[in-house]
């Protein structure tokens, strides 16, 4: 256990010793203020005008829902950037090496590494916490909405970083790792519009839709906490690290 807070810890320091976690922590947040302003201003003027023409105004947690889903996409851009130099890296400059001769397990390796990345991706999501926040000083939604969808962010990013870990250890070009993780995590999103034109319908269609992530974080985004979904997260965290520590067992006898 030691083994693996001593590696995430090192890997912790190395995002904040360079202008890489700097990076990530503006990206991030100059995006999601972006949108936030953004839904604000197209909320007021949908308040307005709703009255007038007589539908029903939008509410605060519509807001926040959109503002959610964006983030969303946001991430398929930050997680890859976090996760492409982990194992890639490493292995171009061959200090690799040092960890696969340590009396670490190659599991404590991949461990080590997914805590470094997932702590520097929960640091980024409470600050983005600014925004809901901002919601809940000048307005009432519903804070339990807020609550569910943190929690499923916060297990989108731990699977999508699972991910990330297991294409960089695959590879030692960090453009590469960048690349193919990206693809991959959009991938996922899509998959649950492309189901029907990929399968044609039947159970094809309904495993199809069950592996995009979509839908599961959509039941967060509700303001409900189910099993189902949130196994659906942990276990493909799970899977992918389980790959990831496959892929530096082999390669430690190469």
């Amino acid at each position: 256990m030691s083994s693996i807070f001593a590696i995430a810890r090192r890997d912790l320091k190395a995002y904040f010793a360079s202008p890489r976690a700097s990076a990530i922590f503006w990206f991030f947040l100059i995006f999601m203020g972006f949108f936030f302003n953004n839904f604000i201003g197209l909320f007021m003027q949908m308040t307005q005008q709703a009255p007038m023409m007589g539908g029903q105004a939008p509410t605060l947690e519509q807001l926040l829902k959109a503002l959610f889903y964006n983030l969303h996409f946001i991430l398929l851009l930050v997680v890859p950037a976090v996760t492409m130099a982990s194992f890639s890296e490493e292995k171009r400059n061959h200090s690799i090496r040092l960890l696969q001769t340590s009396p670490c397990t190659p599991m404590e390796i991949v461990l080590g590494k997914f805590f470094a990345a997932a702590s520097l991706m929960a640091l980024v999501l409470v600050a983005s916490a600014v925004y809901p926040l901002f919601t809940v000083t000048h307005g009432n939604p519903d804070k339990m909405v807020i609550l569910t969808s943190y929690i499923g962010l916060l297990l989108l990013v731990c699977s999508q970083i699972a991910f990330g870990l297991w294409v960089s250890s695959m590879t030692s070009n960090q453009f590469m790792a960048f690349l193919f993780t990206m693809f991959g995590l959009f991938l996922l999103l899509i998959l649950n519009w492309m189901a029907t034109n990929l399968s044609g319908g039947g159970i094809m269609e309904s495993v199809l839709k069950y592996l995009a992530n979509s839908d599961h974080l959509d039941a967060f985004f509700k303001g409900t906490l189910s099993v189902g979904h949130t196994a659906y997260f942990l276990v493909f965290t799970a899977m992918f690290l389980f790959f990831t520590n496959v892929t530096l067992d082999s390669q430690r006898w190469r």
